[in-house]
């Protein structure tokens, strides 16, 4: 009996640890597309034995690898690495005073966090009224243009309760290296299991949309690279793909 032919239609999960252990690997969110791509260098020899040209001989040489996965989580750590930055977390609390100054049209983003409420400004120890002077935001609140208790360049104290939240500093660090296993399954053969392992990576500034009609994504792009910790006759040292033969 002659080997099935294979065919692809593929899909799984993403998951992505620091290199050299120390941690679990964590899911990295739905993932659309999971792509390895190869850049080469070839060196070609000219026939320049006989009449017409043509080619005596060719070498190609694999100059990179990389590995593109467009993921739609949009959890602090997958922003974290997205953007070099680091993940962390504020907790809830209520601020009293805060200093702003004010202009018609303009915003007054609120200093510790998001998610306000009981949102209440002052000017001058005037009350200002909401829907008359301000409206309350999301991470702060916009002074009307019609407002009748401000006046341009007014110093006014902000009071208000903010939910905890979680946070990215961003461009805190770059050089990060992870490792990567794709835990896939192909539906053109029965749901059967594909898996890539890729030993030693490290990602590129990744584009991240925020504003979209469809659901976000980030586009991240990993450098494949060379892990020395494989060794042995016929062992990769870069990535390793597995799955069922028919």
């Amino acid at each position: 009996m002659g080997k099935k032919t294979h065919t692809l239609i593929g899909g799984g999960e993403c998951f992505i640890g620091p290199f050299g252990g120390g941690a679990g690997m964590r899911f990295l969110g739905e993932a659309s597309k999971v792509e390895l791509s190869f850049s080469e260098e070839k060196k070609t020899l000219k026939n320049y034995s006989t009449p017409g040209g043509g080619t005596a001989d060719t070498v190609s040489l694999i100059t990179d690898v990389q590995l593109v996965i467009t993921a739609h989580g949009f959890d602090v750590d997958s922003l974290a690495m997205a953007t070099f930055g680091e993940s962390g977390s504020i907790a809830g609390g209520t601020v009293t005073d805060e200093s702003h100054v004010a202009y018609r049209g303009g915003y007054l983003r609120a200093k510790e966090g998001v998610d306000l409420s009981a949102v209440s400004l002052t000017n001058d120890a005037v009350p200002l009224v909401e829907g008359t002077d301000y409206e309350v935001k999301g991470g702060g609140v916009r002074i009307l243009e019609g407002a009748t208790n401000v006046v341009d360049g007014d110093t006014v104290l902000m009071t208000y309760t903010h939910a905890s939240s979680a946070s990215v500093e961003a461009i805190l660090n770059a050089g990060k290296e992870y490792i990567m296993a794709f835990d896939g399954f192909n539906q053109a053969f029965d749901g059967k299991p594909v898996v890539l392992d890729v030993y030693r990576v490290k990602n590129t500034p990744s584009s991240l949309g925020l504003v979209t009609d469809d659901f976000g994504s980030i586009e991240f792009t990993f450098d494949v690279l060379k892990d020395d910790g494989k060794i042995g006759a016929g062992v990769s040292q870069f990535f390793k793909l597995m799955q069922i033969e028919g």
